[in-house]
């Protein structure tokens, strides 16, 4: 009985570790913000830090950035969006089911 609950036990720790990689390899490593023309954005230096970040340099990196362009949590509404969006639920202000047009 103790050599198979040392078995289970080893057999655990290796799923554990596995499934360990496998969510580390999904995750993004760490990475440096990036201006459009590719130039890192370090706010501890200064170094670019008055310019914007670029998604298309900085994720696009190591992501496909036209499929990434069309996720939800990039477009917010931006895909949605029109004059009329809030009309059925009388707020006119509201343009989309996004970020876009709320208060």
């Amino acid at each position: 009985m103790p050599r198979l609950a040392a078995l289970l036990l080893a057999g655990l720790g290796l799923l554990l570790l596995v499934t360990g990689a496998m969510a580390r390899e999904r995750a993004c490593i760490p990475f440096h913000l990036k201006t459009e023309d590719g130039k890192v954005i370090n706010p501890l230096t200064g170094e670019n830090a008055d310019q914007p970040y670029s998604p298309r340099q900085t994720c696009g990196a190591c992501h496909n950035y036209d499929e990434i362009t069309k996720g939800f949590h990039f477009q917010q509404g931006w895909d949605v969006i029109s004059d009329d969006f809030g009309q059925k639920l009388n707020k006119p202000w509201v343009l989309s089911d996004g970020m876009l047009g709320k208060f």
